[in-house]
C-alpha cells in the first residue's frame, strides 16, 4: 500500500482527537469540580441508597458525572426495563432540576448520568439529564 495513503488515513483519523485534546480554563475548572464530587462519592462508596439500590461509584468525563448503581435484589431479566425507566424518570431524573444543591450543575451545564446494573453485574439501563435544560 502506498505510504501516502496510510499517512493520509492516519492524519484523518487522529486529527479530531488532537484538535480537541486541550481544555479551556472553564473546562479545566469544571473537570476539577466534577472530579472532587466523584472523589467524595467514591470515598463513601459503596453506599446503600435504599433497600434495592447501592451507589457503587462515580466517574467524570468532560461535563458528565456518571453514577454507577447496582440493584442489589434484581437482574435485568427480573425487571420490566421500560417500567423501571419510567419509575426512574419520575423519582430521580424528574427531581434533579428542583434540587437546590445541584444549582451549580445547572449553571455549569453538567450532564448527570445514572447507570444501573443488576445484582449479577449485567447492565440494566442508563438515564441522563442535561442540567442546562433546567433553566
Amino acid at each position: 500500500m502506498d505510504l501516502r495513503i496510510i499517512f493520509f488515513a492516519l492524519v484523518m483519523i487522529t486529527t479530531p482527537w488532537i484538535s480537541h485534546a486541550t481544555q479551556t480554563d472553564e473546562q479545566r475548572i469544571l473537570s476539577q469540580q466534577l472530579s472532587m464530587v466523584a472523589k467524595e462519592v467514591n470515598s463513601k462508596a459503596p453506599w446503600a441508597l435504599d433497600a434495592d439500590t447501592r451507589l457503587d461509584s462515580a466517574a467524570t468525563m468532560k461535563n458528565y458525572i456518571i453514577y454507577n448503581n447496582t440493584l442489589v435484589n434484581y437482574t435485568a431479566d427480573q425487571l420490566d426495563v421500560a417500567m423501571f425507566d419510567s419509575i426512574l424518570e419520575d423519582s430521580v431524573i424528574g427531581k434533579l432540576c428542583a434540587n437546590k444543591e445541584l444549582r451549580s450543575f445547572i449553571d455549569l451545564k453538567v450532564i448527570m448520568v445514572y447507570r444501573y446494573l443488576g445484582k449479577d453485574g449485567q447492565f440494566i439501563t442508563e438515564l441522563s439529564k442535561d442540567m442546562a435544560t433546567c433553566k
